[in-house]
């Protein structure tokens, strides 16, 4: 199956989920490890809701989720794809467009909008790193070829958002579609761009869980990173 898909009409799907846990200290530090993400950020994602572990085609996974029960992705604990080319999995049922987080966005005045489920647990991390968690909420989009459910789009109302899209020619395409409908719903939107910017390993940086690796100088040089969040 591919990473993401279009969503279909009927408002009533939903996936079949295996029973879930909101993980163990041991889970969320493996975790972190994994995506070399901040250990509080994936501890945060949890404790919001849209982080869960179990067991998916018999293996440990991680999944991300959220209360609406619209949609679900499964990546595997040890990092490798389910299959050539798949590392994460949309459970069937799911609707692929829905923003993943929004209803627990609600109540939060400003929103990272990121894609997909590595860059979600990056963006909670920064959102602990800057002290943003009375104001600030992360919701992810599972796929950059999706447009923005239109039945989320209300809810996105009145928020101030910052987007942060892959750095390649399908992010920029999301990018571009997510903050017209943003606009049109009555949100505050921009994007963050990742150009010019390297990882501790030279690297470009790519996308916002690459950003959590930056190289120290270039994390030196450029103020904005300290304040990464509207």
């Amino acid at each position: 199956p591919p990473e993401s898909f279009p969503p279909r009409p009927s408002a009533c799907r939903r996936p079949q989920l295996p029973p879930l846990a909101a993980g163990t200290e041991a889970d969320l530090s493996a975790l972190a490890s994994l995506r070399a993400v901040s250990v509080a950020g994936v501890r945060l994602a949890s404790a919001r809701g849209l982080l869960r572990f179990g067991r998916f085609r018999g293996l440990a996974a991680w999944f991300v989720t959220d209360g609406s029960g619209r949609t679900a992705q499964a990546r595997r604990m040890d990092g490798r794809p389910w299959a050539e080319g798949v590392k994460a999995w949309t459970l069937p049922g799911s609707q692929a467009a829905w923003p993943v987080g929004i209803g627990e966005a609600e109540g939060f005045p400003v929103v990272a909008l990121c894609e997909g489920g590595p860059d979600l647990l990056a963006a909670h991390g920064f959102i602990v790193m800057e002290g943003r968690g009375r104001d600030c909420a992360a919701v992810a989009m599972l796929g950059a070829s999706c447009a923005i459910h239109a039945d989320a789009l209300p809810q996105f109302a009145g928020k101030r958002i910052r987007i942060f899209g892959h750095a390649d020619e399908a992010g920029a395409s999301a990018v571009a579609r997510w903050a017209a409908q943003l606009s049109a719903a009555g949100a505050d939107v921009d994007a963050f761009n990742f150009a010019g910017l390297r990882t501790a390993d030279g690297a470009d940086v790519k996308d916002l869980n690459a950003l959590a690796q930056i190289h120290p100088d270039d994390f030196d040089q450029c103020p904005c990173l300290r304040n990464l969040l509207p």
